[in-house]
């Protein structure tokens, strides 16, 4: 099996899973419609910047999407996102391991969420932010090698690291930007709407007839 097949059947997998568990967890129609519209405000925010090469706020939307509304939410955003913004810049055999890296971003926001209980403050978020950019980076960057360095020896790896190096920094100081900027009003702003869809209601209890006075039937 060629390292292509493989990583695709692999890549399938994961997509697969990712998809199905967002399924699986029955997101009510306002959490479909926020995922679909933070979703789109991904791919619009890396189209927006596509004459600044790797700097664009991708990334922290889906890792604001996973910190504040869940592993599959985020994931579903990451994912969506990435093919979306694809029908733009073109599809590809990248396609897929993009949709993977920003789907995983989304989960390492979901993490984070869950570790610190919501309470990460404007730098920490940056950072992770930051972190975010490079990890998905180095998965695009195993994915070059992956595709198309034909013989797959580790020096046309380290080869790949390196040349990417430069881009994967830009992604990475641009989220700090970025997450600096709007980062703590934009995740208030979607706990806010999680909170309303975390809203029960439950039948009030019975009253109990009073003493002496007969019920009306």
């Amino acid at each position: 099996m060629s390292w292509q097949t493989g990583s695709l059947l692999i890549l399938v997998a994961a997509l697969g899973g990712g998809f199905a568990w967002y399924e699986r967890s029955h997101p009510r129609a306002e959490m479909l419609a926020l995922v679909a519209t933070l979703a789109g405000l991904a791919a619009v925010g890396r189209i927006a910047f596509a004459a600044v090469p790797n700097v664009k706020p991708t990334t922290d939307i889906v890792l604001f999407a996973g910190y504040a509304l869940g592993g599959a939410p985020g994931f579903a955003v990451g994912a969506i996102g990435a093919l979306s913004s694809n029908f733009f810049f073109g599809q590809g055999p990248f396609t897929p391991w993009q949709m993977l890296g920003w789907g995983l971003v989304g989960i390492f926001g979901a993490v984070l969420g869950r570790v610190t209980r919501h309470r990460m403050g404007r730098y920490p978020l940056a950072l992770a932010c930051a972190l975010a950019g490079l990890g998905f980076g180095a998965l695009q960057d195993f994915s070059g090698w992956a595709l198309y360095s034909g013989t797959h020896t580790w020096a046309q790896y380290v080869a790949y690291n390196t040349t990417s190096l430069a881009f994967n920094i830009a992604h990475a100081a641009g989220n700090v930007v970025f997450a600096l900027a709007f980062g703590p009003a934009f995740v208030r702003a979607l706990l806010r709407f999680r909170a309303r869809l975390e809203v029960t209601w439950r039948d009030a209890p019975a009253t109990p007839p009073v003493q002496g006075v007969t019920p009306i039937s």
